[in-house]
């Protein structure tokens, strides 16, 4: 017996701390779900604010895996930590559970999801994704503190071949055929550094395999209320547009409550905005 395809394409867990938007239940629909949850326990990973990417019925940015459970701790902490996640570190030190959700919104058009994480005792990541036109994603990261130090933003790729930019702070994957990723991302209040981590993902207990994985990494000071990367996320299946996005209304010493994007595609410009 065959099921019915559900009529929504978002869906908001909470309690779990699970979020998923996607264009639609084809075969060769794009999908990501985000993490920001509660702590889970032995099998829980500190890693809130993480999600996977699916494109084409390829993942194109999955989780890392656990690849083992007992007997390597060394390797079972490895695949544990923040830094190997799709989000954002202190010092690379791994975070802490403090999830809440400040946003959810789904039309027609676009879904928009914000959720914060209350990483560090001293920084806080608040997240907002907004799956624009369901065809890609624009991702706004605020770590916001007393903190001072290093702040990454971590993101890793499929496993295969890729290409980073670190003039243009672009990555993405180089599959020959079918569905791809490119990724570019901002710090609009400092300077930021691409640079090219160790990367391992595991599919199979106790199998793993390399992979490309980056850090959009920036230096903090604790007189500096807030951290901003904006980043443009597209998934693409052989031709990509050229998508610009500025925050018409962003402030210097705080977080954004209410949000203006404008977006540029194409020499096309589109406006979204959300109250918190």
């Amino acid at each position: 017996v065959e099921g019915v395809k559900p009529r929504e394409t978002a869906y908001a867990l909470p309690q779990s701390g699970l979020y998923s938007m996607r264009s639609d239940w084809n075969k060769d629909a794009i999908s990501l779900t985000l993490k920001c949850g509660p702590d889970g326990g032995w099998h829980s990973q500190p890693d809130n604010g993480t999600f996977d990417l699916y494109a084409g019925d390829r993942i194109l940015m999955p989780d890392a895996g656990s690849y083992i459970y007992s007997g390597d701790p060394e390797w079972r902490s490895w695949f544990r930590q923040t830094k190997v996640h799709q989000t954002i570190t202190l010092n690379n030190e791994n975070s802490t559970y403090d999830p809440k959700l400040l946003y959810w919104n789904t039309n027609d058009d676009s879904n928009i999801l914000v959720v914060e994480n209350q990483s560090y005792d001293d920084l806080t990541h608040r997240r907002s994704v907004i799956f624009v036109e369901k065809r890609y994603f624009v991702i706004v990261d605020e770590a916001y503190g007393t903190a001072s130090g290093n702040v990454g933003l971590h993101f890793q790729l499929a496993s295969g071949k890729s290409v980073s930019d670190q003039k243009n702070n672009t990555i993405r994957t180089d599959f020959p055929d079918g569905w791809n990723v490119f990724l570019k991302t901002r710090n609009t209040v400092g300077k930021i550094e691409l640079i090219e981590e160790e990367g391992w993902i595991s599919h199979k207990y106790t199998v793993k395999e390399s992979r490309p994985a980056f850090c959009f990494n920036t230096v903090k000071k604790s007189s500096t209320p807030v951290i901003r990367f904006v980043t443009v996320l597209i998934p693409y299946n052989q031709k990509r547009s050229d998508i610009e996005v500025k925050i018409k209304n962003e402030p210097k010493n705080k977080v954004i409550s209410q949000m203006r994007i404008e977006i540029i595609e194409n020499n096309t410009k589109k406006n979204i905005e959300y109250n918190l």
